[in-house]
């Protein structure tokens, strides 16, 4: 009676199982669900930015690879809210992914776009791109950083190389004394600085009228920035200075929804990002340098290019602020002082010759 009834209790048992089971999803109709995602972009649409024209390229790219099962509803420009919240917004998930600039938010991110503490460092994207990655590999701290905020970094792409857009026409290194010149972040001030010239920070939307008006001289930007801002409307005089090439272009997804998607679209995030980053290097700022030069010769705005010699003398006027970066971001726990050194070993391996040696402690 006893196995009778033990029995009957199984046979119960398999039969609820079963009904609930008819009753649920199966896990593979749960992974063919559409998934729509949020996507906040601070820059200008695609159309006239290239940092955004990389985000869309990581979106289309993600929607043919998973067939249509991942799409995006956009906004870019920053409709979703102001340049420095865009971190908030991943963060508490108000936005599913981001595109914004680390540097936006000051002090959050001591590692950051590090390559912006190297003056005259290397203009080709690859190299930089490479490096940056390849450090992101050796060094967790980027990383731990990111999990602070509740975020992963998908990719961190390129812009163009940083010049300078002049009101008057600029020929040599001593052209820029008592020029006033738009810039920004920490350290772009101290370089020009040491040139002579006067540092004004601003924002970029700002620049157009400020040279409108005469209250600077100068501009200086990447030069898909310059034309995104229309800048040589009322600088048209380019002086190729080949200041540094800057990885600021910073992909997010927010890590709840990262966590929430089926291994297989993760893992096509992850290399996606990737992807783009090395296509970006490899073919979008040259395609985008290229536009915009025939669009600035179709202005006659004139070229100038600072001789090398000038460049060198230039990238050995300035103080080692590599030296200082590296001292204040070990004071607050990072691997300083080896993030400086091993930056210059890769670019350096990848074919780059810095115009002197930075990061040398006293």
């Amino acid at each position: 009676m006893k196995k009778k009834i033990q029995l009957l209790g199984t046979i119960v048992a398999l039969v609820l199982v079963m009904g609930l089971a008819g009753m649920m999803p199966s896990s593979a109709e749960a992974q063919n669900d559409p998934i729509k995602l949020r996507v906040a972009g601070t820059f200008p649409p695609p159309t006239v930015s290239m940092q955004s024209s990389l985000a869309k390229m990581w979106l289309d790219e993600v929607t043919r690879k998973t067939n249509g099962r991942v799409t995006f509803q956009t906004f870019w420009g920053g409709a979703l809210g102001k340049p420095q919240e865009h971190v908030t917004l991943v963060e508490r998930g108000m936005a599913d992914l981001v595109l914004t600039n680390l540097h936006f938010t000051p002090g959050k991110f001591p590692l950051a776009q590090f390559e912006y503490v190297f003056p005259f460092g290397p203009e080709d994207p690859v190299i930089v791109t490479k490096a940056k990655r390849q450090l992101y590999e050796e060094f967790p701290e980027f990383a731990k950083d990111h999990d602070k905020y509740n975020f992963i970094q998908l990719f961190n792409g390129p812009a163009c190389v940083y010049q300078i857009l002049s009101r008057e026409p600029v020929t040599k290194l001593e052209d820029f004394k008592g020029k006033k010149i738009t810039l920004i972040g920490r350290y772009f001030g101290r370089w020009v600085e040491a040139a002579g010239a006067v540092p004004v920070v601003a924002p970029a939307a700002d620049r157009y009228t400020m040279l409108q008006t005469k209250v600077v001289d100068m501009d200086m930007l990447p030069l898909d920035m310059f034309a995104a801002f229309k800048i040589q409307e009322q600088a048209p005089n380019l002086v190729i200075v080949d200041a540094l090439m800057g990885n600021f272009v910073d992909f997010l997804v927010n890590k709840k929804t990262f966590g929430k998607l089926p291994k297989d679209i993760q893992d096509i995030f992850i290399q996606t990002g990737k992807e783009v980053e090395l296509k970006a290097a490899e073919m979008e700022v040259p395609k985008w340098t290229d536009k915009i030069m025939k669009e600035f010769e179709g202005r006659d705005v004139k070229v100038f290019r600072l001789s090398s010699e000038d460049r060198m003398k230039w990238a050995n006027m300035v103080e080692d602020i590599p030296a200082e970066w590296a001292a204040e971001v070990t004071g607050q726990g990072y691997p300083g002082w080896k993030i400086v050194e091993r930056y210059q070993e890769i670019c350096a391996d990848l074919g780059y010759k810095w115009p002197r040696k930075w990061g040398i402690k006293k």
